[in-house]
């Protein structure tokens, strides 16, 4: 099964003594020795990276689901409460989403996530907005869409996801999600984790550390 995971997963990291940097630029506060030691039955199963391969997907699932969305909204209400509408589900998704984790939806977003899809998707709606004339839209989709790939709704909204965030959770949002999968991991592997809650300690000292 590991082999397997290996060969699928596309996730590169580094394991420092502050924790594990994958190439997305995501950042763990746990190590590779540490999830090893308190999760060992877990990746038995499924590959470190591949559990992390999940959570960088959920990480993206904001930006995900609002650019899938957002083309909807625009098709069913006028431009600025669709915009309005579409930044309501970022924020919303994003504060709540890492409390709402699960295997199956991580697939259907793995799908969403991917870049070529989505510019097929904006450039055939898109199309369709221009073939009626709707110009206005037109321009208000492909805004959205860079606005989002780029990450600049990311940004603006930070600082107000980061408040909900501390009010919600103990643990870094990194953390949090793949600790999340590592317990579903181990529900559909039949595993226990008896060490996990040690873990989840180690990673909110060395979180409040920083």
């Amino acid at each position: 099964m590991i082999d397997r995971d290996r060969h699928l997963a596309s996730t590169s990291f580094v394991d420092t003594p502050k924790g594990i940097f994958t190439a997305a630029g995501v950042w763990f506060r746990t190590t590779q020795v540490e999830l090893e030691r308190y999760a060992g039955a877990v990746l038995e199963h499924e590959s470190i990276e591949r559990l992390i391969e999940r959570t960088e997907v959920w990480l993206r699932s904001a930006q995900t689901l609002t650019l899938w969305l957002f083309p909807a909204f625009l098709a069913l209400i006028d431009p600025l409460p669709a915009a309005l509408a579409a930044l309501t589900v970022f924020v919303a998704w994003r504060s709540l989403g890492p409390s709402l984790v699960t295997r199956s939806f991580e697939r259907v977003l793995r799908v969403l996530d991917l870049v070529w899809l989505q510019g097929t998707y904006y450039v055939g709606i898109l199309s369709a907005f221009a073939a009626t004339e709707r110009v206005a839209i037109v321009w208000v989709g492909l805004s959205g869409f860079i606005l989002l790939r780029w990450g600049i709704v990311e940004k603006v909204t930070d600082l107000l996801v980061r408040l909900i965030w501390t009010t919600l959770y103990r643990m870094p949002i990194a953390d949090q999600i793949l600790r999340a999968f590592i317990l579903r991991a181990a529900m559909k592997h039949r595993v226990s984790l008896p060490q996990l809650d040690q873990l989840e300690r180690r990673i909110i000292e060395r979180f409040s550390k920083d």
